[in-house]
């Protein structure tokens, strides 16, 4: 269709107050918004593509035996917390153990803003003596640095599920994108336990997902 400048000018018209301006003479009809360098008609704005989500839980694929206790963590078959059933990872005689788990390979989009981390922890324990729990806490600087720990500390010696932090909060850390990468999160347990007959405690863990929340 010939577009004549009249035609041109009835359409700057209508879209007036709209944030949407017509195309240049000679480019058609095209529609682009009030944005800079949008010669292509697109939105570029990328908080525009931030909704308030989740990315739902989260396994990792990488792990390491942390100092404490005996040094050795989650000696057994660690990677079997790596996801839900199929095996678990064993802390045997290990209070004071610690076992940092990471690569979640978190994908937060551009323009949004963590609103909260969640932990879960699917674990349990040998025996109900002693005063026993899991701790968790999060780092954003490859170990370096740690929020405050996070406790469980319900006895089980049967499986169960303990969820630590939560869509609304960030354990006290104002977290960035990049914070949130392979190469600086991670998440660290630590096996605590009080009373005559800790030395003989061992730990299960079934699954250590994560779960990030965020919006716009």
């Amino acid at each position: 269709m010939l577009v004549r400048p009249g035609m041109l000018i009835a359409l700057a018209l209508a879209l007036a107050g709209t944030g949407l301006t017509a195309g240049a003479p000679g480019k058609g009809l095209g529609l682009s918004s009030d944005q800079a360098d949008n010669s292509g008609n697109t939105f570029t704005s990328a908080a525009s593509f931030c909704r308030s989500s989740s990315t739902g839980l989260l396994d990792p694929s990488a792990n390491a035996a942390d100092t404490g206790g005996n040094g050795d963590g989650f000696e057994l078959n660690p990677t079997n917390a790596y996801a839900d059933g199929g095996g678990y990872a064993s802390n045997v005689n290990g209070p004071g153990d610690r076992h940092r788990f990471y690569d979640y390979n978190v994908g937060v989009p551009g323009g949004c803003t963590v609103n909260g981390i969640e932990v879960r922890l699917d674990w349990w324990l040998d025996s109900m003596s002693d005063a026993t729990s899991m701790s968790v806490e999060l780092s954003w600087d490859g170990g370096s640095t740690w929020t405050a720990p996070y406790s469980d500390s319900v006895k089980s010696t049967t499986e169960h599920t303990a969820l630590l932090g939560g869509s609304a909060d960030t354990w006290g850390h104002s977290w960035t994108i990049d914070e949130l990468s392979s190469a600086n999160f991670r998440v660290r347990l630590t096996c605590n336990c009080s009373g005559g007959g800790c030395s003989s405690r061992s730990y299960y863990l079934d699954w250590v997902p994560v779960d990030v929340y965020y919006a716009p």
